[in-house]
Order: C-alpha cells, then structure tokens, then sequence
C-alpha cells in the first residue's frame, strides 16, 4: 500500500500507505510507500528563510502545529497529522476515534529544522480514514510555552488549493522540502477499504515525489503561507485501488493515475470548531465523519 508513512532502517524507507509517515513503533510492512525519489527542494526567500516552522516528527510521520482562528496563548497547542499515523493495525473504513489519551513522543522543529521542543503526554482529540485522513492531537503544552521554545504554529486556510496553485510540502520527519502546483482535486479516492473526498492532486514529476514519512506534513500555498492540506498517499504501481489510490469521478469511472501523489482538505477542521475555538464535531456545519451511535 502507498500510504506514506515511513521507517528508517539503515537508510531504507519501506513502503508507504501514503501514510507519509516513518514506522518506527509500527509494522513496517503495513505502511504505504511511493517508491519515487527527488532531489530536495530549496526554495527562495520565505520558504527558505523558515520552511521548517510550524512542523513535527511523529513515529513514523510528519505533522504539523496549528492554531485555530480563536485560540489563545494559554490554549492547549494543537497538531495535525494523518489518521493512518495514529494506530497499527490502520483505522477501519468507517472508524472514528475521538477524545483518547495517548503516549506518543513528537518532535517539534523550529524554522530551520532543528528540535525545539521534545513533547510526550497528549490527548487524541480526533482521528478518522473516512471522508478524509485526519488526526487531531491536544498538547500538554500552550502556545506560549510552545513559542518560548521557538515553536511557531501554521494557519490552516478557509479553503482549499484551485488547479495550478503553487504548494509546499516541509516533511517534520525528513527536514526536507518538495515543491509543485497542483493539479486539482479528485471527487473520490480509494485505497484498499478508505475513501477519500476532494483529496489534492500532488504530481511526483512536478516536484512532488514525496516518499514515506511524509504522512501527515502540511501542504502550504506558497502565495498565502497558509495550510491547505495534509499529504497521506500516492501511486506506487500495482494493483489498481490495492497497492495504489485510484480516483473515481462523478460519473463513477475509476483510474489510477501514474506518478500522482495525494493530500488531504483540511480547511474541513475550520467547520468544527465551536466559536473558532474548541474542535467540536456537534458545530453546525461540521462535515467531518461522527462516530456511529
């Protein structure tokens, strides 16, 4: 499976679930990988100058800290990622998981790429493969204590990118950097027994041939600064829908796309906060898969 998430052993990336992330505490070999390289990309003027700011390492994935519309500096920091970084074996077709307590230690990076913040003790606050492939994680830590360390959170953006919007893509796992323009959006993806809406097309051969442990990094309009997406998969060949994503359009026609990549909308997340605030999936309008029952 192409999910990107990753796992250094010796300098060998397994195969990503687009899963962008590295599998150190997971199984390896249920991770997706794109099996495409390119040279890292560096970019001029802001880009270069703090193309690191605002991202994380997970285990085996990219995350990113954001900080939404309303919050405060004595606000609990919040970080994004993909749903498929939060549990091995990955989440099922229609599982939602919220409001959880969890161990995990992840790396926040300062502008330039350096470890500014080692952070362990966090709250689950959301996680789901369905409609999108999203984890909402609460920090122990505020923003202002997270800014003492050199920590500058992202802003996530009321919309996502249109064809041919200039993007970014900083990998916390990797400290490094693809860059393209995007290619739209797909109405459906698939992989295995996910289903994904409106996810971003990122061509490999334009500049966006992520790789595993890109899981979960943000995708960021160069024009704005601002987070549009979140990267999770892409072609690796294979079985169509299987061992690749494969789109399917209006008309229910479904292909898979050669040398394609894929991210996630996450200006959906904006839909559910209570008074730009609290990440509340009761707000009217919140388009984000419930839990069942």
């Amino acid at each position: 499976m192409p999910l990107l998430r990753a796992r250094r052993v010796a300098s060998l990336v397994a195969p990503v679930l687009l899963v962008l992330g590295v599998m150190s505490a997971i199984d390896a070999s249920a991770a997706p990988s794109t099996g495409a390289t390119s040279t890292v990309i560096v970019s001029a003027g802001a880009d270069a100058a703090g193309r690191f700011a605002g991202t994380a390492r997970l285990p085996g994935c990219s995350g990113g800290v954001v900080r939404w519309p309303g919050a405060l500096d004595t606000d609990r920091a919040v970080v994004i990622t993909n749903g498929h970084c939060v549990r091995s074996p990955f989440l099922g077709a229609r599982e939602v998981l919220v409001d959880q307590r969890r161990w995990t230690r992840i790396e926040l990076l300062d502008a330039s790429g350096e470890v500014a913040r080692t952070v362990r003790g966090v709250r689950l606050v959301y996680a789901s493969m369905f409609r999108t492939d999203l984890a909402v994680l609460s920090l122990r830590e505020t923003y202002a204590e997270l800014a003492g360390s050199g920590v500058e959170p992202l802003t996530l953006a009321g919309g996502g990118p249109s064809r041919g919007d200039r993007i970014r893509i900083p990998s916390g796992y990797w400290t490094e950097q693809r860059a393209c323009a995007t290619r739209g959006t797909a109405y459906r993806l698939h992989e295995r027994s996910w289903d994904w809406w409106r996810s971003i097309r990122l061509p490999a051969r334009d500049g966006c041939a992520i790789r595993g442990g890109y899981s979960g990094s943000p995708i960021v309009s160069r024009e704005t600064g601002l987070v549009v997406g979140i990267a999770n998969t892409g072609y690796v060949g294979g079985r169509r829908c299987v061992d690749s994503a494969c789109e399917e359009d209006r008309r229910g026609r479904v292909r898979m796309v050669r040398h394609m990549n894929y991210g996630q909308q996450t200006s959906w997340v904006l839909g559910c906060l209570d008074g730009g605030r609290t990440f509340d999936l009761g707000t009217p309008g919140c388009r984000l898969a419930k839990p069942r029952g």
